[in-house]
């Protein structure tokens, strides 16, 4: 084998080496990298994932490819799996045919297995409950691979020493530390670290059906999992406790930016001047910054802003809400500092402030309770 010969970058429990990908990074065991070398196959550099050999061209690369491990070829467009119901699951998609399909949401399957699994989702009967975060599961081996969540973290990041429950998750977290999004959404041209989220961010480009309805506020979501996720808004659950402080968070995500106070950590740092942050949004304001960009427009006078917030600040000055009130004089302001401040002016001589904040309303309020 030429080029880079391939070496461990740390084994499993269970004595399997784990390799990293030479184009990417991200780590599998030795017979999955195999199987993931596949997805570089038409990227412009040509380089094999296993052994970092460099190619002259994607053709070049594929039989390459093929002399560590034998694969099926697709007869229609020649693209290469490594198993043969992938390639049986691709070819549908030239066939066109897809015969199995949900009964539920009519949702269709090129392959049985892949709606058994789909068909869980509905099931009412989820009777094993994760007894750290309440989630509940219609299997018990899904109770049991989820709790390695909460338990078994096993995998340690070499960049900042996390340590995480499985090796995909560890693969993911590293690309945090790279920063480099090598999936672009091609309408936009708007980048993602890993393809799930461009996945999830193409489905604005489209029209969706939103069959999931609030029976509360009648708001429709794509998803079971989006309308979950709402229907805390309104039953106040807050199932994620933090175990340092005891504060709840109605879901994972806001629970570990978070933890993040606790430990300090600020793993989004800007490539520009080197300030970091505890949450990617924050990053992604700060950004601006430096590029000047200012996408979010007031459709009244035309005023560009650079944050989502600066734009609902502004618009108040033009609806005249006034959110945050004094409870002792009943000025009300635009934003929770003015009022802040505004707090300040009734500490020492709270009569006269008093006075002043509502000289042409009587005097409804003790001193005694002024000063309380």
């Amino acid at each position: 084998m030429s080029g880079e010969s391939v070496k461990s970058s740390s084994e499993t429990n269970d004595g399997n080496p784990v390799l990293s990908c030479k184009v990417c990074g991200t780590l599998h065991r030795s017979h999955i990298l195999i199987r993931h070398s596949w997805s570089h196959v038409d990227d412009p550099e040509c380089v094999c994932g296993f052994c970092g050999e460099c190619c002259e061209s994607s053709e070049a690369l594929r039989a390459h490819l093929q002399s560590h491990r034998k694969t099926y070829n697709c007869p229609v467009c020649g693209k290469s799996f490594l198993l043969m119901h992938v390639l049986k699951n691709h070819f549908s998609l030239h066939t066109g045919k897809a015969p199995h399909k949900c009964d539920v949401c009519h949702k269709v399957f090129t392959l049985k297995s892949r709606l058994k699994s789909h068909q869980w989702i509905h099931s009412a009967d989820k009777p094993h409950k994760c007894d750290i975060c309440q989630k509940m599961f219609a299997l018990k081996v899904q109770l049991e691979v989820h709790r390695k969540i909460h338990t078994e973290k096993s995998f340690h990041c070499s960049v900042c020493g996390k340590s995480l429950c499985d090796l995909r998750s560890l693969s993911r977290h590293k690309l945090t530390h790279t920063g480099e999004k090598r999936h672009g959404c091609q309408v936009c041209g708007k980048r993602f670290l890993l393809p799930k989220g461009l996945r999830q961010h193409e489905k604005i480009h489209t029209v969706r059906e939103k069959p999931h309805l609030c029976d509360v506020c009648c708001k429709a979501f794509c998803t079971n999992g989006e309308l979950k996720t709402h229907m805390r808004t309104h039953t106040k659950e807050r199932p994620y406790r933090c175990s340092e402080c005891g504060k709840s968070f109605s879901t994972n995500g806001a629970l570990a930016g978070h933890v993040r106070i606790h430990t300090g950590e600020r793993p989004y740092s800007c490539s520009e001047c080197g300030r970091s942050f505890k949450r990617r949004c924050h990053l992604t304001d700060h950004l601006r910054v430096h590029s000047g960009q200012k996408p979010f427009v007031c459709g009244v006078c035309g005023k560009a802003c650079s944050r989502p917030t600066h734009l609902t600040f502004h618009m108040r000055t033009h609806s005249g809400e006034r959110p945050y009130q004094c409870t002792l004089c009943e000025r009300a302001f635009t934003q929770s500092h003015c009022l802040k401040t505004h707090m300040k002016s009734h500490q020492g001589k709270p009569e006269q402030h008093l006075k002043n904040c509502r000289p042409h309303l009587p005097q409804l309020r003790s001193v005694s309770m002024i000063q309380q």
